[in-house]
Order: structure tokens, then sequence, then C-alpha cells
């Protein structure tokens, strides 16, 4: 940044960003009632999306307690046995490198590089789902970075005072532009024909300077599909983009060809390509990108009451929090913007404002993303996969053949409104089309440029707003002032280099449960042995559709990846003598059904009784002589224990309580005379009400 820019920046604490007012402002913002006019959707006047570049979540909120973070219970196996978050490297003696903080009180924390996060690098990292080659790059020393609640005071205290959302995937396994495409239009190539990763660098030779001055021609010339900002216009529904000058080209209205050029005076030029400042009569006022002249013209639009019912945010690239930028200034810039909403509660009591990142940058998360199947030896859908798959034929790459585009790495995305107050996690899975989606709901515009199943697997961030009641009483926060972001980012750059930890150790979560937002899953899956052949036999019974991902322990086949639609059942053979399969659904849906085909007596299934919380275990031996089993529910549900006897050829029933445990449960079940079976149920059972999340997350499992 320069010197002068810097200062324009620094001037930010006591001018147009507010920060010494700020925590009064946000302890104002839980006080102000939401616009509960017809206690629906309709209730929402304006929508701002705030997309910042380039973070994954454990990478920023993998410490926050209630979220599916570094303490999950039920994460992924490798190959080798380890936990995820083991990941095989040669940059340490241990042979792996676990994730760890990156300090930015004694270390660079603060400005270490994101690593390549382009499609073949996240494609290897992925391995066809098996996700252990996070390191094959040499880059783990940057990748397994973290920070915490102490580094990120201002982001932590939004997931405390608002709704934080734990599933929320970036669109495809790639850098910036195809992602903002997925945000801007639905996709990236356009409807039917899905989208082409390789677009990962469009737009890269051009600086902000040519793309918004000259609209000199772009190398691969504009694209035509629609983006959701005309259908917004041709529906009569008023939107605009606040960008600054320098912004890395973020704003992917810019390669469109009804933008590209377009006249300076008319609604696309005005509202989809202008920049804040470019209408200063000080030419070196029109290039600035410091923040202040956004969060001015954000703050005069809601104070003159022209706020257009959609907004977009487009940051400058040093308020971006792109790794080579600090992300204490995302933080500063993000809550003068809320401020400015807040000081105008007539407003703020009318609008949604939702926080996300483009792509992962490279760092790591630990869950694997959902993912449409698209051969037979991958697994199934029942949605059709159309538009979700790149086609490398028979080029000389990793991955050759139809590798998924996404769902992406999993990202930080935050909910903030009045109707989203209250400390909440949503885990519902969405992805940056959720955002169009939630429009669409809203405002009755459609996008075409949206695959079947997208629509089908992600939801339209509904869930995590609560129209029915917002108006609840809410204990006083007082979130903290951003006004030092400089000493920290100063202190951070003055600091050494980041490296690995010599010493490595698991790492943890704090806190206790949060309350959890209700959500559309109703799902159940099954393994049945016989001749050799196991059946898996997956139901959906929800409202949304569902992605089951499984994984071979004891083999070399899979993983799997099974698609099942809102009401639809999927049964499939999977052939194997000795079997240990670990099957993850959403929400920390989990099986495991261990055994050997040609032995297993016993056929168990786990249903959920919805409205009672409880579950019922069916428990069959199919044998001709008596069988005896242990069930034991995990400690830190309850711990019970129960021993079962089961007469041949008969059919026993088990209910279990969930009253103490949220209606999370985890249940084990072995055969004291079958050595090998083995049977996990895990998940949470979804009564259409309000919960609370996991309670064995942060109860750290290795």
């Amino acid at each position: 940044m320069a010197n002068g820019n810097r200062r324009h920046f620094l001037k930010l604490s006591a001018g147009a960003l507010g920060a010494s007012a700020f925590p009064a402002s946000i302890l104002k913002a839980l006080a102000i009632p939401a616009n509960n006019a017809t206690g629906t959707i309709a209730d929402v006047e304006h929508v701002v999306i705030f997309m910042q570049e380039n973070r994954s979540f454990d990478h920023y909120f993998g410490t926050l307690n209630g979220v599916r973070g570094f303490g999950d219970p039920r994460a992924l196996r490798l190959p080798s046995g380890r936990s995820v978050w083991h990941q095989p490297s040669y940059e340490h003696s241990d042979g792996y490198v676990l994730p760890f903080h990156g300090d930015p009180t004694n270390t660079n924390a603060f400005t270490v590089e994101g690593s390549n996060q382009g499609h073949q690098a996240l494609l290897t990292a992925r391995n066809g789902g098996r996700f252990d080659q996070w390191g094959h790059s040499g880059e783990l020393h940057k990748r397994m970075v973290y920070y915490t609640a102490t580094d990120l005071p201002f982001y932590y205290a939004l997931a405390n005072a608002f709704t934080i959302c734990d599933a929320y995937h970036c669109s495809t396994f790639t850098q910036t532009y195809p992602n903002r495409l997925h945000m801007f239009a639905g996709c990236n190539g356009g409807g039917g024909v899905g989208g082409d990763p390789i677009m990962e660098n469009y737009g890269e030779d051009q600086t902000p300077t040519s793309d918004q001055e000259t609209d000199q021609p772009l190398s691969n010339g504009p694209l035509t599909f629609t983006t959701y900002a005309e259908r917004l216009e041709a529906a009569g529904v008023s939107w605009k983009v606040y960008q600054e000058y320098d912004n890395f080209s973020d704003n992917l209205l810019s390669i469109f060809a009804p933008f590209r050029p377009a006249p300076k005076d008319s609604p696309l030029y005005i509202r989809g390509r202008s920049w804040v400042s470019e209408h200063d009569p000080d030419p070196i006022n029109r290039k600035r990108s410091d923040g202040e002249q956004l969060v001015a013209a954000f703050r005069r639009d809601i104070e003159n009451g022209s706020l257009p019912q959609v907004s977009w945010i487009v940051t400058g690239a040093d308020l971006s929090e792109h790794p080579r930028h600090e992300p204490s200034k995302g933080e500063h810039v993000c809550a003068a913007l809320i401020e400015a909403l807040v000081a105008n509660p007539q407003v703020f009591a009318k609008t949604v404002f939702i926080i996300n990142y483009d792509e992962c940058g490279g760092f790591f998360d630990h869950m694997p993303p959902p993912t449409p199947a698209f051969a037979a030896d991958e697994g199934f859908s029942t949605v059709s996969t159309d538009g979700e798959a790149k086609d490398y034929g028979d080029r000389d790459v990793p991955n050759k053949g139809r590798v998924p585009i996404g769902l992406g790495i999993r990202i930080p995305a935050m909910v903030i409104s009045p109707w989203s107050r209250g400390g909440w996690v949503c885990s519902e899975v969405f992805d940056h089309t959720s955002t169009i989606r939630f429009l669409e709901k809203r405002f009755g515009v459609r996008d075409d440029n949206i695959s079947a199943w997208r629509r089908s697997v992600c939801g339209d961030l509904t869930s995590a707003l609560d129209f029915r009641n917002p108006n609840k009483d809410w204990a006083s926060l007082i979130l903290p002032s951003t006004g030092d972001f400089m000493a920290r980012v100063n202190r951070s750059l003055a600091s050494p280099n980041l490296t690995i930890p010599v010493n490595q150790l698991s790492t943890g979560q704090e806190g206790a449960q949060r309350a959890a937002r209700p959500l559309p899953y109703e799902l159940a899956a099954d393994c049945f042995a016989q001749n050799s052949d196991l059946t898996l036999e997956l139901r959906n019974d929800g409202a949304t559709g569902a992605v089951f991902q499984v994984f071979d322990q004891i083999g070399s086949q899979g993983p799997w990846s099974f698609t099942v639609g809102a009401g639809e059942r999927h049964s499939t053979k999977l052939p194997r003598e000795n079997y240990w399969l670990h099957l993850h659904g959403p929400n920390g849906f989990y099986r495991e059904f261990g055994g050997q085909a040609e032995g297993d007596p016993l056929q168990i299934e786990v249903t959920h009784l919805g409205k009672t919380g409880r579950v019922r275990m069916t428990l069959k031996n199919a044998g001709d002589h008596p069988r005896t089993v242990q069930v034991s529910q995990a400690d830190v549900y309850g711990g019970e224990r129960r021993q079962v006897a089961i007469a041949p050829d008969s059919t026993h029933f088990e209910e279990w309580s969930l009253n103490t445990s949220s209606r999370w449960y985890d249940l084990t079940v072995t055969c004291e005379d079958v050595s090998a079976f083995r049977r996990r149920f895990a998940g949470h059972v979804e009564s259409g009400e309000a919960s609370r999340t996991d309670p064995a997350i942060g109860v750290m499992v290795g």
C-alpha cells in the first residue's frame, strides 16, 4: 500500500469506520427488532453480500466452540488409519503435519501466502475423495496454519452474536474467478454446459485500470451467459455493486458481454461497473482503495434511502483478506459496513448481511466436500449431474476423465441480521449458489444457470434465519473494537517467519455447545451382508438432497459418493468379503459397518423418531441359534450400556431417549460370538425445532 493510501486507511479508525463507537453500535444491533410484518422472508427488504478472498473454514474457525472444527468427533480416517488432520508430508520428521496455530503476535502469520489452489492442485489434494494429499506440493507449512479468537476477535465475536454456517463450501475445486462466477451467475460456464475450471485464470491479464477504464478486449473474449444482476434488472429489482478501484478484478460482471463495454450512463454500468470513487475530482482519490470511500458510499445510500434491494460489496485488494493481505484489515472494514447499517436501525431491521469467502486459498479444511459421482465405481446420484463435471478426456493430467467441478473446500460464512441473532450455528450444506437461491426465495427471480444437482444438495440459506419468532430478548454482548487493527498488522509483519512446530500437538475447540438451527435432514443408511455381497441401502426422507460419502477402511476400493434426492432411496451392492466401511453424511450423520459378508447373522437398523426425540434400533437375527449383542451409547451422550439377547430367526426392538443429549446419539453394536461384527450409528434427530450442537465436539479423539 502506498504511504498516502496507508494514511487514508489509518484515518478510518476515527473517520468513516467509526471504530470508537463500534461496540455500542453492535449492542444496539442486538436490540433492534426485526421487521416482522409477515413473519416470513418477505420482511427482508435488503440483502448485502460481502465476499472476501481465499480462506478456509478450519483456518479461521476450527477452534470456535460448537462448530464442526478441530474437535470433530467423527472426522474422516485416512487410508493410513490416522485422522484427516495427520496429512502425510516429508516436511516433518513425524511423516505428517498437523494443523498448527499461526500466532501473529510472534510470527508473520498474518501475511502467510496461500498455497496452490488451482483446479489440478485441489483435485490432487482431494485424491478421488481420500483427502490425503494436501502435502503433495510441499506446502503444508502454509496450508495447515490456523487462527484463534485472539487473532480474529471481531469475527469470533460476530459468530457469537449472530449465526455462523459450518457447512458452507465454495462452489468449485479451484480459485477465485470460477467461484465468483457461481456467486454472480449461478455457474462458471453457462447452464447446461456447467463450467470449465480452466477459467481460474480468466481476466488475470487485466489490470484494474484497463478493466475499468479502457474496456480493452479480453484475451478469452467476454462471457455471454446471463448473470443474476441482469435477471434482477429485467425483473425490476434494484441492485448495485459497491466496488473499490484496485480489487483484483473481483467484480466478475466486468467480463460479461452486456457489461463490456457498457455506456457510462447506462444502468448496467452505473450499478455494475462504476467504482465508488470514480467521480472524485482528485485523480489520486479516484484510484484509492483504502475502504474509506467504499464505506462512505454504502453509508450514504443507507442514510438517503437509496440502498438497493440487492448489494454486492467488492473491497480493495489490501482489505480483501487475500493471504498476502492481513485479515485484521478485513475485520476492520467489515465492522464499518455493519456499523453503517446499525447506525440506521430502520434499515438494519430489514437487512440480511452475508459474509463469505470466494475460495479456500489453498488452506486446509478437514471436511471432504460433497461431490457428484459420474461412474459406477465412483457411486451414484438419483439427481441429474448435468453441468457438474469437467471432462479432461485423454489429456495427460492427474484425475483423467470426468472430474467434479465442486462442491469445493469449506469456507467461512456468517449471516448478520435481526433474524439471525443469538450465536447460532447452521449446519445445512450451502455453496455460493445458495446466496442466489436466497435472493430467488425473496424476490422471485429464478436463475436457470444453477444445476439440478446443486439445487438438490445445497440449501437456500433460509435455515440460517428465524422469520417466525425473531424478536426474542438476547443477552447483551460487547463486540471488540477493531481500532487496533494496524498495530496487530505491524506486530505480525515485524515477527519471524512462520514454521511448522517441532513438537506437534493435536488441536481442540474451546467452550461448550451452542444453539443450532433446525435442519431439513432425515436420513438413514443400512448395510446387510449376504452371499459375499454387501447391500448398502440409503434413504432420504428429508426435504433436501444429501450426499453420502463411503470410505473403505481395510481395502482399496472407493471412496464412493452417493447423492440421494429428497424423498428418494438408493440401494447398491459392494462386493466384499471382509469389510469395514465408514459412511459420512451432512450434519455429523455417520455409520460404521464392519464384518464378514458370509458370517454376519445380524441386521441392525436405526430409525429416527422425529418429534419424540428418540431413536429406534431394529435388531434382526437371521441365524439359527441365539445371539447376544452389546449396545453402547458414547459416554458424552449418556454412556448407557445394554445387553440384548435375540432369539433365532426373530426381530427385537430397542428405543433410546435423547432428551439429555440435545437429540444427538452415538451407538455402537458388537456381538460376543462374531468378533468381526461391528455397527456404529451416530447423528442427530431433527424435530423441526431448534436444538444444540453436538456435545461431543471438542472432545479430542486423535
